[in-house]
């Protein structure tokens, strides 16, 4: 059969055999029009009042927009909040527009002209938060219990009377779901406190998953921090595989994040009654699949479909490389999946994007993996990870293998849309 696999802009057409089960997000129906429906949540959010009745003239407000990594539809977002603050008499000079990436590389002005569109990015201050600079942050809280050290968050942020965040809800890898608390922890947080949150013990804990909220520890500290910092409105939006937007939630931090989750809840969770031989899997194309490390995020979905000793492939363009120098760094540094684990279970161990390897290696000590992608093979290989030249062939030649040595047809799932469908063993 013929599965198309969202890769890069265009998609990867590629040939499996007949009885291979493909897993999509089930259908949303786009909202057709999306400016309407902001302005209208806007107006009528869950949970909290208008956000015109929340502003005025005197207040000074921040705006939190995602980075160019995420799929948010920020050329809709922006005008339909600036529209709202205008008509509360906000004045354009008390509003900025925060790019918060957490450790991703801060934008340049040339990519915030992109994301958000030059004449809005023109018209207000827009700042591009830098976790790994002190002096753009002030200290929020202590930890429960410590008496030294804390959280710190973005100034531009803090100091504003009103806060604002936007962003998506999808499923993630770790963190359960992004969007609601997200937008501020780790979007616009120090690095040493994202370093916290994704800790080994924490991503360790069985409950820090695609799609489950209740006792995973980096969802509800990410949500506690966004709580104590105040966040005045939330403004979410979920996308169906094709990006398209399929539902608005504005309004209370909680509340709206709660909705959205609901809704994409419903898309996302697909149920298997066992795990599989073989998954195919994407990272859901671009912009998620812009690099190796945003692709960690297939390759844990494919993770939780195939079984002990399988075989995962998974395709991912990579246009922009391997990703962070520390995250190719520390991948480089260790001869084998093992020994990065074995690194990362050494007390006090902590290095920048560890928890990316961390996720990646968790996965391997379960099944072997293989990467179509634009990287050359010697990257590939540095990443511990097998190159692949033709998906169909690789999968035809692991299908053939499997079958020499049991009597079982092999289990075959593929995940096109990647982690946008998460498959979920309920035994029948």
């Amino acid at each position: 059969m013929r599965v198309q696999l969202a890769y890069g802009d265009q998609g990867l057409p590629v040939d499996l055999p007949d009885h291979t089960d493909v897993i999509e997000p089930l259908p949303s129906q786009p909202l057709a029009n999306v400016p309407a429906h902001l302005r209208a949540a806007i107006a009528a959010p869950i949970g909290a009042p208008p956000l015109a009745d929340r502003v005025g003239p005197n207040d000074h407000v921040t705006i939190v927009f995602s980075d160019n990594t995420r799929p948010v539809p920020n050329r809709e977002i922006a005008p339909a909040l600036l529209e709202a603050l205008a008509a509360a008499g906000v004045p354009d000079h008390q509003i900025t527009l925060l790019v918060g990436g957490g450790l991703h590389e801060p934008l340049s002005a040339a990519q915030i002209d992109t994301l958000l569109g030059a004449d809005i990015a023109r018209r207000y201050r827009t700042l591009a938060h830098d976790a790994r600079d002190p002096d753009q942050q002030i200290f929020l809280q202590r930890y429960p219990g410590e008496r030294r050290g804390g959280i710190y968050l973005n100034a531009a942020f803090m100091q504003a009377t009103v806060r604002i965040v936007t962003g998506f809800v999808e499923p993630h890898l770790f963190a359960g779901y992004s969007g609601g608390g997200k937008g501020v922890f780790p979007g616009v947080a120090s690095a040493h406190n994202i370093m916290r949150n994704h800790g080994v013990a924490n991503l360790a804990n069985d409950s820090a998953t695609y799609c489950v909220t209740e006792g995973n520890p980096i969802f509800e500290d990410v949500r506690r921090i966004a709580l104590n910092a105040s966040v005045d409105f939330l403004c979410n939006v979920t996308l169906d595989a094709h990006k398209r937007v399929t539902g608005v939630f504005c309004g209370d931090l909680i509340a709206a994040h709660d909705a959205a989750i609901a809704h994409i809840d419903r898309q996302a969770v697909r149920p298997i009654e066992r795990p599989y031989d073989i998954v195919v899997g994407s990272n859901g194309g671009h912009p998620a699949d812009l690099n190796l490390y945003q692709s960690v995020k297939g390759i844990v979905a494919a993770g939780l479909g195939v079984r002990d000793g399988g075989e995962i492939v998974i395709a991912a363009e990579c246009r922009e490389g391997v990703g962070s120098e520390d995250y190719a760094a520390f991948l480089a540094s260790a001869e084998s999946p093992q020994a990065l684990m074995e690194e990362m279970l050494q007390p006090d161990f902590h290095r920048i994007d560890s928890w990316q390897v961390q996720m990646q290696v968790a996965v391997q000590q379960r099944a072997r993996l293989s990467l179509y992608s634009t990287l050359d093979d010697a990257a590939v290989r540095a990443a511990h990870l097998q190159p692949v030249a033709d998906i169909s062939a690789t999968v035809a030649r692991l299908a053939a293998a499997h079958q020499r040595h049991t009597e079982d047809r092999t289990r075959i799932l593929a995940l096109p849309h990647g982690f946008q469908a998460i498959p979920r063993v309920v035994p029948a």
